[in-house]
């Protein structure tokens, strides 16, 4: 393992221990909240690691940058979640007066949208060339 990672990857288990306890904290499941914290920290080393960011080690805890290919497709991503989460919003708010349904519109419709966005920013980032 090379030791200039070291502050990088305890900051970011410290970030997902706290993910999981606040999730059991508000009432989830401790074996899902595990998993949770296990998943986040994942994420965190496959972004580290994946080559959707410039890796820059003067800012130990913060090391990871976008470079100007990394920031368009940010805001590809934004957009298309944005874009998707609205239009979730409203299509379950539709079907939920229409239909009389009982469910939460934000939760499902934020779900919606942060979904699209790794979706889309992933495809992005394999796709080769500019995007």
């Amino acid at each position: 393992m090379n030791k200039e990672w070291l502050p990088y990857y305890l900051s970011r288990a410290v970030l997902s221990i706290a993910f999981a306890l606040a999730f059991i904290h508000l009432g989830g499941l401790v074996w899902l909240g595990i998993v949770l914290g296990m998943l986040s920290f994942a994420g965190f080393i496959w972004y580290a690691h994946g080559g959707h960011y410039v890796v820059d080690f003067s800012s130990p805890l913060m090391p990871l940058r976008r470079d100007a290919r990394g920031k368009a497709i940010r805001d590809q991503a934004v957009v298309a979640a944005v874009t998707v989460g609205g239009v979730a919003f409203f299509l379950l708010f539709l079907a939920r007066n229409l239909l009389g349904w009982h469910f939460n519109l934000d939760s499902i419709a934020l779900l919606v949208g942060v979904i699209t966005y790794f979706v889309v920013s992933n495809y992005l980032y394999a796709a080769p060339g500019d995007s």
